[in-house]
């Protein structure tokens, strides 16, 4: 595909940028072609650059995009599908090295001049496992010293009463970075890569913007090995195709009542994993129906979310005396959860160097960075103190509940304190008897002697669920780690007095 040639005009803001002149420019023709992208680094050599990546809904990198004041270069990397697998899109890969040696030496590792982007670790890692690049010299946005990581907060304080900032075109343009090539430009998502791109080099422009950039540690993958670069890549990848998978759009009737005085609705889920979020890029769509049977929709947002109970407020100054609320539909994915947030946190930092990654734990080396071909081995310590500790074995009348053949097999295998026995893994779908499998394995563990024993899970029903069968199995001797909010609002514990919950929690 040629190169394409547009003009853009930005409507981020109320300030005159002039016409944005775009190019889309595929991988494969930057040797032969290279000339908007050159003059772009060439007249900006040692000066800032803003960055955004596109990416296709499987995780893999499909465009990048480069700007200055008033061009911005997307950069096409083309995908393409595997055989019986319709979902899996994967870069083409021959004849493109030169141009990526191209890139690499003369953008991703620039002698001067910063890059900037909003959640520049994404890109970061894409570049790495999609086209195998490295960057260095690359700024996060949201690391300049905000209390959130929002993009339009971000901008909004950097602008500050220079410019008036247009917020539902900042939220439209942030709310979906996907590059979808099958369809028209306009709706494609390469206009709102192009814009992100611009944006981050406009606000790393401004003066006020100049000291908190200045204490931003550059994100750098050069100074990672491939293991760890490898590991870190894929994680990002699974956690962007794990956020695809969340509901764009949710309806469910809810338990409401009217906040007459606020001209609010209240809702509330019955269930923790129904609850209703608050999100940036959110949409409410109410049904309303009157005394007389006729309904009609009225639009909204969440204004508040509080453990079970959300509140929406609705776009019009519409009185509820008299209505009946019926079904609640929600348009637009969820903002991430705190852990997930806090895990992507991790990750920039590893990327900027703040974190070590590369440490010596034998778990993190045999479950990250080891492969079937390595020669692995336990810490010699290790292994004496396995051969010298007592064999815990599986009793059945330690249990307090009959097992099955296989669940006693996992049991027993669970109980290996040898070299080979470290690390089980159990797979089964649900109602298999997993967490009674676990609650069995504690109860003759401690019988035999064991203790310190900490049990991890995905998520705080998944806790829940596990401390459940432990007292269900008698076994109350431990603590409770789940969210705060979790806790404090949602009334889920059924097996014990909420009382003895209490005394559990940490």
């Amino acid at each position: 595909m040629p190169t394409v040639t547009r003009l853009l005009y930005q409507n981020l803001m109320q300030v005159d940028s002039g016409q944005l002149l775009t190019h889309t420019i595929p991988e494969a023709d930057l040797i032969e072609e290279p000339y908007q992208l050159r003059s772009l680094l060439e007249r900006n050599e040692g000066r800032a650059l803003g960055l955004a990546g596109g990416f296709a809904p499987t995780g893999e990198l499909a465009m990048l995009a480069i700007a200055d004041a008033s061009t911005i270069v997307n950069i096409e990397f083309k995908l393409k599908k595997s055989k019986g697998n319709e979902h899996d899109e994967r870069p083409v890969t021959p004849d493109n090295t030169a141009a990526r040696v191209f890139l690499q030496q003369n953008l991703l590792r620039r002698n001067t001049g910063f890059l900037y982007a909003f959640d520049i670790a994404p890109i970061a890692l894409a570049l790495s496992q999609t086209l195998d690049l490295r960057i260095a010299n690359a700024i996060d946005m949201q690391c300049a010293g905000f209390a959130s990581r929002a993009p339009l907060l971000i901008i909004k304080q950097a602008v500050g009463d220079l410019h008036r900032v247009y917020d539902v075109n900042i939220n439209k343009v942030f709310c979906n970075d996907n590059i979808i090539d099958y369809l028209p430009t306009a709706t494609n998502g390469t206009t709102s890569l192009a814009l992100r791109a611009w944006i981050a080099h406009y606000i790393s422009q401004l003066p006020t913007m100049d000291d908190r950039l200045a204490q931003v540690p550059p994100v750098d993958t050069f100074r990672l090995s491939d293991e760890a670069l490898e590991f870190l890549a894929k994680s990002s990848k699974d956690s962007y195709q794990l956020e695809q998978k969340k509901p764009t759009e949710v309806t469910r009737q809810f338990a409401t009542s009217i906040d007459h005085r606020n001209n609010q609705i209240q809702a509330q889920a019955d269930r923790y994993q129904n609850k209703i979020r608050k999100g940036h890029h959110q949409r409410a769509f109410i049904n309303i129906g009157g005394r007389a049977g006729r309904g009609f929709t009225v639009g909204g947002q969440v204004a508040k979310s509080e453990g079970r109970t959300a509140k929406l407020a609705t776009s019009n100054s519409l009185s509820f005396v008299g209505k009946i609320i019926g079904s609640i539909k929600i348009v637009g994915r969820e903002d991430p959860t705190q852990a997930e947030i806090q895990r992507a946190q991790k990750v920039l930092e590893i990327l900027q160097g703040l974190i070590n990654l590369e440490h010596d734990n034998p778990w993190v080396q045999l479950i990250f960075f080891s492969s079937p071909t390595d020669n692995f081995q336990w810490p010699s310590a290790w292994t004496e103190e396995a051969n010298d500790a007592e064999v815990v074995k599986y009793c059945a009348d330690r249990v307090s509940r009959p097992l099955n053949p296989s669940q006693t097999k996992a049991v027993k295998q669970m109980l290996q304190q040898s070299n080979d026995g470290r690390l089980t893994v159990i797979q089964g779908p649900p109602g298999t008897g997993k967490t009674t499998v676990i609650a069995s394995f504690v109860q003759t563990a401690l019988a035999g002697g064991l203790s310190g024993i900490w049990l991890i899970a995905q998520s705080n029903v998944a806790v829940k669920n596990i401390a459940e069968k432990l007292a269900d199995f008698g076994l109350i001797n431990w603590k409770l780690l789940v969210s705060k909010e979790f806790f404090e609002y949602w009334s889920v514990f059924s097996l014990v007095d909420f009382s003895f919950w209490q005394t559990n929690i940490i």
